[in-house]
C-alpha cells in the first residue's frame, strides 16, 4: 500500500471538508452575529441552504443535524481499516514537522486543523472534529451564539423564542424541558472534550479557555442580570403603597428565580459542578448587592429584611397553615390525614425554601433583628397560627447558624409556656380572692404575660403614663399575686406591648362595637367619654397627652392619626381640620378649633378588659 498517496488523499479530504463547513460556517454567520438580520439571498454555495431568516436554536440544530451525518460521511470516505490508521499517523507526523520548520507543501493546510483531525488515529473522529472546529467552533462566542440577544431567550425558556425577561421566569420551571440550552451545553462539551491532548503546535505554552468556560462565564453574567432584575424592581420611583406592593413580590420573584437557576443547572447542565459552583456564586452577588451598583455595599441587608418579612406574612396567614382539625368532616378520618400531611408538606418546602436563599445572605444579623422582632409580635397578640411550624423553622435556623443564634427566640416560647402556666394559676387565685376594693371593681378578663429581660425586643417606656381605675386595680391584683409567689424577683410594666378590647356604642348604631386597640389608643379614647375640650369642639394634642400621660409628642400624633385617618370605617375620630396634618399642629395653636380632634362616639359605655 502506497501509504503516502494514501495520506496525501486523506489530506485532500480533509481539506476539502474544512473548506465546505467553513464556507457554511460563515454563512450562518452572516445571519447569527449579534442580532437575528435577514440574509440578503445571496448563494448559499454548496451547503444547499436557502437564503432566509435563521436563530440561534436553529444553527445548533443545524451544528447536531451534522454531526451526526458525519458517521454516514465517514463510512463513506473514511474506512476504518490498518491502512487508514498508518497514513493518518504519517499524515500527522508530517504535519508536525512542517509546523516546526514553519513551512508546508500545501499552503490550504492548517497545521491544528489537520492535528485536530488527526491527533487520534481514528476515522470516527475526522469529520466530527472538522464540524466541531470549522462550523461551531467560530460561533461560540460573545459576538455570536453566546450574546445575550441569542443566549438570554435560550436561557429563560425552553425554544428560545419567548420575550425573555422576567415574564419568563414567572413560568413554572418544571413545565420546561430547556432542549435548545441542553444542546447548547452539549455542543460545548463535545468542543471542549475534542480539544486534542496537545495544544496547537504553533501555541504550545499559551492557554485558552474552553467552550464550557465561556458558556459558563455567560450563565453568570445572565444569571445576575435577571437577578438585578428583580431586586431593582422593588426601588423603582413611584409611590410608596406601589413600592411597599412591588417590594412584597421580591422574595417570592426571587424563590422562582433561584429553582429557575437550579433546573438550568439539573436538565441543560447535566449537574455540572463548574456550573453548580457558578450558580452559588449568583445567588451570593445577587443577595448581597455584589451585582447591582445601585445597592453596592449593601451586604445583604435589604434582601434579609424582606426575607425576614416574608416568613412573618406566612406564619400569619391563617389560610396557608391549615390543620387538620380545621378541615372538612365530610374528607373523612383519611381524607383529614392526607390533607394534613400535605400542609405538613407544604410547611416544609416553605421553609427549606427560604433556608436556600438565607443561607446565601451575609447580613444574617438583620434578618435575626427583623424576625426576632416580628416573632415577639405573633407570640405577644396571639397571631402565630403554629407553634409547630415556629419551631420547626427556628430549629433550621439553629443548625444553621448555631445555638447562640436562636437562644433568645428559644427563650421567648419558654416564656410563652411558663407564662400560661403563671395565668392558670392566676386564675384560682382570682377566684377565691374576697379583697372588698377588688370585688368593688367591675370583673375583666385579664391576661398577663411574664417576659423575661433580654429575650424580648426592647420597647418603648411611658413612665408618667395615666391608667384608669379599672386596670390599676388589676394591676395592683396581679402584682400582690406575684410578689408573694415569686419572692426576690421584680416586674416592670411594658405598657406599649398591652391591648384592649373595647366595646363602645356609637348614636347612629343600634348595637355596640368592639375595637381592638393597644393600650395608648384606649387611654385616648377614654379622653373623650366625658370631655369634648373647654369650647365642646373636642381635644387638642398637648390636651390629650396632659391626660394620658404619653409624654413622646410624636407618639402621641401617631396614635391620633391611626383613629381618626385611616381606611373607611376605621375612623373612630374624626379630625375637625381634616386636610391639615395633625403632625403640623403647634402648641401655640392650641386654643384653634381647627387644631381640634373632635370625639365621634358620643354617650359610649366602654368596659375595660386589658
Amino acid at each position: 500500500i502506497d501509504l503516502a498517496g494514501l495520506s496525501f488523499l486523506l489530506e485532500e479530504v480533509i481539506i476539502a471538508a474544512a473548506v465546505r463547513f467553513d464556507r457554511e460556517g460563515a454563512w450562518w454567520g452572516n445571519l447569527i452575529n449579534i442580532e437575528d438580520v435577514n440574509s440578503t439571498g445571496g448563494n448559499a454555495g454548496s451547503s444547499g441552504i436557502t437564503g432566509t431568516r435563521r436563530t440561534a436554536p436553529e444553527f445548533l440544530l443545524h451544528v447536531e443535524n451534522r454531526l451526526k451525518q458525519s458517521s454516514n460521511l465517514t463510512s463513506y470516505y473514511l474506512p476504518s481499516n490498518a491502512a487508514t490508521v498508518s497514513a493518518l499517523r504519517q499524515l500527522a507526523s508530517g504535519v508536525a514537522k512542517a509546523s516546526k520548520s514553519k513551512s508546508t507543501t500545501n499552503p490550504a493546510v492548517s497545521p491544528s486543523l489537520v492535528w485536530a483531525a488527526t491527533s487520534n488515529y481514528n476515522t470516527r473522529r475526522i469529520f466530527p472534529s472538522i464540524i466541531e472546529t470549522q462550523l461551531l467552533a467560530p460561533h461560540l462566542s460573545t459576538s455570536g451564539i453566546l450574546h445575550p440577544h441569542h443566549l438570554y431567550p435560550m436561557l429563560d425558556d425552553e425554544n428560545g423564542s419567548g420575550t425573555g425577561g422576567l415574564a419568563e421566569l414567572r413560568t413554572q420551571s418544571g413545565q420546561k424541558t430547556f432542549d435548545n440550552s441542553k444542546r447548547l451545553y452539549t455542543l460545548c462539551w463535545r468542543l471542549t472534550a475534542s480539544s486534542p491532548s496537545s495544544p496547537d503546535p504553533n501555541n504550545s505554552t499559551q492557554s485558552h479557555k474552553t467552550a464550557l468556560d465561556h458558556l459558563r462565564i455567560a450563565f453568570g453574567e445572565y444569571g445576575r442580570l435577571r437577578g438585578t432584575e428583580i431586586i431593582k424592581r422593588g426601588s423603582v420611583s413611584g409611590s410608596k403603597a406601589i413600592n411597599k406592593e412591588m417590594e412584597k413580590k421580591i422574595i417570592p420573584d426571587l424563590l422562582a428565580f433561584k429553582f429557575h437557576l437550579q433546573s438550568l443547572h439539573t436538565l441543560a447542565f447535566r449537574s455540572d459542578e463548574a456550573f453548580g459552583a457558578m450558580l452559588r456564586s449568583i445567588l451570593e452577588d445577587v443577595l448581597n448587592g455584589a451585582s447591582s451598583k445601585e445597592f453596592d455595599g449593601d451586604g445583604g441587608r435589604r434582601i434579609a429584611e424582606l426575607l425576614a418579612k416574608h416568613v412573618d406574612a406566612r406564619f400569619k396567614d391563617a389560610k396557608a397553615q391549615i390543620t387538620a382539625s380545621q378541615l372538612p368532616a365530610a374528607t373523612g378520618a383519611s381524607g383529614s390525614a392526607a390533607a394534613a400531611a400535605a400542609v405538613i408538606d407544604s410547611n416544609e418546602a416553605f421553609q427549606n425554601e427560604v433556608m436556600s436563599l438565607f443561607r446565601h445572605v451575609h447580613s444574617k444579623d438583620v434578618f435575626e433583628a427583623f424576625f426576632k422582632r416580628d416573632l415577639a409580635k405573633r407570640l405577644l397578640t396571639g397571631r402565630s397560627v403554629s407553634s409547630d411550624v415556629e419551631r420547626s423553622f427556628l430549629s433550621k435556623l439553629k443548625a444553621e447558624c448555631g445555638t447562640g443564634y436562636t437562644s433568645k427566640m428559644e427563650g421567648m416560647f419558654k416564656d410563652m409556656e411558663l407564662s400560661r402556666d403563671i395565668m392558670s394559676s392566676y386564675s384560682a387565685y382570682s377566684s377565691g380572692a374576697t379583697n372588698a376594693s377588688i370585688d368593688s371593681i367591675k370583673p375583666m378578663d385579664v391576661d398577663v404575660q411574664v417576659l423575661t429581660t433580654g429575650y424580648w425586643p426592647v420597647y418603648p417606656k411611658y413612665p408618667n403614663i395615666i391608667l384608669t381605675p379599672e386596670i390599676l386595680a388589676q394591676k395592683s391584683k396581679f402584682e400582690n399575686y406575684y410578689n408573694n409567689k415569686y419572692q426576690g424577683r421584680r416586674i416592670t410594666w411594658q405598657y406599649s406591648l398591652g391591648n384592649c378590647v373595647v366595646k363602645a356604642m356609637f348614636p347612629r348604631q343600634s348595637t355596640h362595637k368592639e375595637l381592638i386597640v393597644n393600650l395608648c389608643q384606649s387611654l385616648v379614647l377614654l379622653c373623650f367619654r366625658y370631655d369634648d375640650g373647654q369650647d365642646g369642639m373636642g381635644l387638642t394634642i398637648d390636651e390629650v397627652m396632659k391626660k394620658t400621660g404619653i409624654d413622646d409628642r410624636d407618639e402621641t400624633e401617631r396614635v391620633l392619626q391611626s383613629l381618626s385617618l385611616g381606611r373607611d370605617g376605621t375612623r373612630v375620630l374624626t379630625k375637625v381640620d381634616f386636610d391639615s396634618p395633625i403632625n403640623s399642629l403647634s402648641p401655640g395653636k392650641s386654643e384653634s378649633p381647627s387644631a381640634r380632634a373632635m370625639e365621634k362616639q358620643k354617650n359610649s359605655k366602654e368596659c375595660w378588659p386589658p
